[in-house]
């Protein structure tokens, strides 16, 4: 699997740094969990392993790990990490190792930080090479979630994975030949198909979703002049789903939204506008942080495809992407705890 490559890789580039023998466990045989032992240090280390670090997806994984810092030690493991990212992960005290041998572990009586290194060109070109495809691209993000969703609807024909999708046939074909050039569906048999490492494969959606999908949704901004009866409404008969900030309240009544999200597809949206009583937002009130914005975006699927367990609700997946995807320091705590709760 390409995760184990990585961990290995990294491994192997401390230790030529540093000599100290650090060892690597697959945890089973078809997943992708593992741990480190580092010499000296009494506990294994979960391996919290991420491709491609950037600055929305540093602070998704800072979540994640700070959740299972509550019952473990983690070490984040990736390509590579740059100088900012390195100070933000030691003020947090989060373990990290990347290709490049820049490393930070400070578990007494080990104590190593080496910071400045670069990738060099051939392996930042074959980490490239190894990310594309089209299962992460806009489209394939349609496939990917379906699946997610329903796990077994790996096993059924691509026609039916296509229509379940609203993607073409060939894209389906793409997405599939891409998950299984990733370890992330096996093939199991002649015809049947095995979707396998789940969470290595959401963490992945996750990390595209900013930019491949919700980037691309269109989507307009309201307001209103009445919040009690915007959130009486009950989204599930207006044929809408809550998502973002105010679904998350309702899942956990933890985070008190203060914008709206509303996932509505084209031919329901009148109806939701004449429910709320919404009035789209003027250009000159749109950085105005003291007006309530209602978002109804156009859903990347029908809705009634990303309903949660909660009538009305889109389904924690998309709701911590939303989360996640606002870089709002409030959403991101929020994020970490509807993680821990409702997806890990």
């Amino acid at each position: 699997m390409l995760e184990r490559e990585l961990i290995q890789n990294a491994i192997d580039k401390l230790n030529r740094q540093t000599g100290l023998g650090v060892t690597f466990k697959a945890c089973e045989k078809d997943s992708d969990d593992a741990e480190i032992r580092v010499p000296g240090v009494e506990e294994c280390l979960d391996v919290e392993c991420k491709k491609c670090l950037n600055p929305a997806t540093l602070h998704k994984h800072l979540a994640i790990i700070k959740a299972k810092k509550l019952i473990s030690k983690v070490v984040l493991l990736t390509d590579y990490i740059n100088p900012n990212q390195a100070t933000l992960l030691k003020e947090q005290n989060i373990p990290f190792i990347d290709l490049a041998g820049n490393t930070y572990i400070n578990l007494p009586p080990v104590y190593i930080d080496i910071q400045g290194k670069k990738l060099e060109k051939p392996h930042t070109e074959m980490i490239l090479k190894k990310q594309l495809g089209k299962a992460f691209q806009p489209k394939g993000m349609k496939v990917v979630l379906m699946l997610l969703i329903q796990a077994d609807l790996v096993k059924e024909p691509l026609r039916t994975i296509a229509d379940v999708s609203e993607v073409a046939l060939g894209t389906v074909k793409q997405v599939i030949d891409d998950l299984i050039y990733q370890g992330f569906v096996v093939k199991n048999g002649k015809n049947t198909k095995v979707l396998v490492n789940k969470t290595g494969l959401l963490d992945k959606w996750l990390d595209a979703y900013p930019t491949a999908v919700e980037a691309k949704l269109e989507q307009e901004v309201y307001t209103t002049d009445n919040i009690a009866l915007l959130k009486k409404l009950e989204l599930g008969s207006l044929k809408a789903l809550w998502g973002g900030e105010y679904a998350a309240e309702l899942y956990d009544n933890y985070l008190y939204a203060k914008d709206y999200l509303v996932y509505v597809e084209p031919e329901n949206k009148k109806d939701v506008l004449k429910a709320a009583r919404l009035r789209k937002v003027k250009t000159d009130e749109i950085s105005n942080d003291s007006i309530t914005k209602v978002i109804l975006i156009k859903p990347l699927l029908a809705t009634k495809k990303l309903t949660g367990s909660q009538a009305g609700l889109a389904h924690p997946y998309l709701i911590y992407a939303n989360l996640v995807a606002s870089l709002d320091p409030r959403n991101i705590d929020a994020a970490g705890r509807f993680y821990a709760k409702h997806i890990a």
